[in-house]
């Protein structure tokens, strides 16, 4: 068997990184093989707007894995700066934490480096990488990928790139104003009412000496302070989606995480919240997976995981997670998004007792012929 090589685009002292590092080691430490591996810094990458010419390891066969630049204010500036179209020098700019600085400025360096990334790949046909570029960055643009996931037929809520966002709303019970690059929930707002002018939102976002932070407690938004968010997620660009009515668990709103590993479902991941948004770091909890399954009709369930496929199947991509949500009364199901980073969850395991890491790297190391 031929060396097991691979190479990663990361944060050094990220915890993404430390955790695919911690299981790739421990995967092939048991079959007594000791793997090439070469991490490559963001931060490096940045500065040669993605050119890895410079950087050791790309002449040989392997495994090309980008992982998410986030968490780090050095790669953030750096991104920043890479997007930046006017006079603000991000190198020396305070940065608090939480701080949505300018997610447009942000995404179009990142646009800018993946590019970067994907014409020196390119060149190198040796190399498979994980998931193109080109692909990250329309997971990462929620209105494409909505575009990208209707034109396949696969259902997705009626969306909008906010042509008249009023009009959109009226009549809803709830639109969700998405920062149309934004992760993690991060500038969303939940839009209630049909009266344009009274309507009230739930937001992660919290305003602070006139600039929007994240925060990790959801706000009430109205009146002013409303359309002023409303105004900043507009400037910085918005996916503009028909609030679905979720079914519920014990009472609790859900959607699913959904895991697809070269075109299988690996993982369902369920997220219960009494908000709007089920992410865990604003409220939300893991359901029992059996108990949360067993809610759930079956033939609605295999529907909706055969259309999870077909979404993953619209991206060049070994692995994706796609956020799903059952309508309420189980009448429906629609793909909410894809990302292309989605598989971070150091403490889940199949009944194997293999992490989500542990089952892409098996499942990529036989496709390479490493493993039988």
């Amino acid at each position: 068997m031929s060396t097991p090589r691979y190479v990663v685009i990361a944060n050094p002292d990220g915890k993404r990184w430390r955790a695919f590092l911690r299981d790739l080691l421990m995967f092939w430490e048991p079959r007594g093989v000791t793997p090439d591996v070469r991490m490559i810094p963001w931060r490096d990458v940045i500065i040669r707007d993605g050119n890895l010419h410079d950087f050791d390891g790309l002449d040989e066969p392997a495994l090309v894995r980008v992982e998410s630049p986030g968490r780090d204010e050095e790669v953030t500036r750096l991104l920043l700066e890479a997007g930046e179209q006017g006079e603000i020098d991000w190198r020396t700019i305070e940065m608090p934490r939480g701080w949505l600085a300018s997610p447009a400025t942000y995404f179009r360096g990142f646009v800018r480096t993946l590019i970067g990334i994907d014409q020196s790949l390119l060149i190198r046909p040796h190399l498979h990488q994980t998931t193109h570029c080109p692909d990250v960055v329309t997971m990462f643009d929620k209105n494409a990928t909505c575009e990208r996931l209707h034109t396949a037929n696969i259902p997705v809520p009626e969306f909008d790139r906010y042509g008249d966002l009023v009009h959109f709303a009226s009549g809803r019970p709830v639109t969700f104003v998405k920062l149309v690059t934004g992760s993690s929930a991060s500038g969303i707002i939940a839009l209630h009412g049909t009266n344009p002018n009274a309507m009230w939102g739930i937001s992660s976002m919290i305003e602070i000496d006139g600039r929007w932070f994240n925060t990790r407690r959801l706000q009430h938004l109205e009146g002013p302070m409303l359309q002023r968010a409303l105004e900043f997620l507009i400037s910085q660009g918005v996916c503009v989606q028909h609030g679905i009515p979720p079914a519920q668990i014990d009472g609790m709103n859900f959607d699913v995480r959904v895991i697809v590993i070269h075109g299988r479902i690996a993982f369902t991941i369920f997220r219960l919240s009494p908000h709007p948004m089920t992410n865990l770091h604003l409220g939300g909890r893991r359901g029992d997976w059996k108990r949360c399954r067993a809610t759930i009709p079956n033939r609605v369930w295999l529907d909706a995981m055969d259309h999870c496929v077909e979404a993953a199947g619209c991206f060049r991509a070994d692995m994706v997670g796609i956020d799903l949500i059952f309508e309420r009364n189980y009448l429906s199901h629609y793909i909410l998004e894809v990302n292309a980073f989605g598989d971070f969850f150091p403490d889940w395991t199949d009944e194997a007792g293999r992490t989500v890491h542990q089952v892409q790297i098996e499942e990529s190391a036989r496709r390479q012929g490493w493993i039988a």
